[in-house]
């Protein structure tokens, strides 16, 4: 089973080596863009929680929720309200 800090760690090197995303998306996307990113997983989740009932996709959610934050977090710290 793996943990969320591996999923995490997983969804950002697929992001960066096969999807071409950004190393550090907190220094290209603004708070507001990372903030609908944040909007449209949070949706997913919900999504897959509650109609599909899916653990496995709920979890893959879990993960894009906690990166968006995490990214959000370090614009935060870097001064970057928006």
């Amino acid at each position: 089973m793996k943990t969320l800090a591996m999923m995490k760690m997983e969804k950002n090197f697929v992001a960066h080596i096969e999807k071409k995303y950004p190393r550090n998306p907190y220094d290209v996307y603004t708070t507001r863009e990372l903030l609908s990113r944040l909007n449209d997983e949070t949706h997913e989740l919900i999504e897959s929680i509650l109609m599909k009932k899916d653990v496995e996709s709920a979890k893959l959610e879990c993960a894009d929720l906690s990166n968006i934050i995490d990214f959000i977090f370090e614009r935060l710290s870097n001064g970057r309200i928006l």
